[in-house]
């Protein structure tokens, strides 16, 4: 299983009225994870256009548990949290963590894969499908419908 992860920093960008990482700064982390994660096992943007295939989110749930602030270093990592059998349907989770392994937030996301010609949810291609299946599965993974 492939515990992946990435490391960032707190931005200027990122902060909001409240001098603190803005709502929307969580999402941008944990979809850019999913896409170092994607790229480092050849599923770079290329290979997506490629395959004229792409990630749709349809859902994503943000917890938050930690404030963070400007230049503040931050691992977030990526989990499998369900998946339909044939790939197409996916549940997945990034946890974002200060240093000292301090729980900042919990990102999950519902998504499809969509056939970028059709506009129509589809399984993964191959090498995307077995990248995918060698993420950790949490603790309360689900087989989706």
């Amino acid at each position: 299983m492939d515990d992946f992860t990435a490391s960032f920093q707190v931005t200027w960008a990122d902060l909001d009225g409240n001098n603190h990482m803005r709502n929307t700064g969580y999402l941008d982390y944990a979809a850019q994870t999913r896409m170092i994660f994607f790229a480092s096992h050849g599923f770079t943007p290329e290979a997506f256009a490629t395959h004229a295939v792409g990630p749709v989110a349809l859902e994503d749930t943000v917890t938050y548990r930690r404030e963070m602030r400007l230049l503040d270093p931050f691992r977030v990592s990526f989990a499998l949290a369900g998946m339909s059998g044939n790939g197409a349907k996916f549940l997945l989770e990034n946890q974002i963590t200060r240093e000292g392994g301090k729980l900042c937030a919990t990102v999950r996301t519902r998504g499809i894969w969509m056939d970028l010609r059709a506009r129509k949810a589809v399984a993964p291609p191959e090498g995307l499908f077995q990248a995918i299946q060698t993420l950790t599965k949490t603790k309360d993974f689900e087989t989706l419908p």
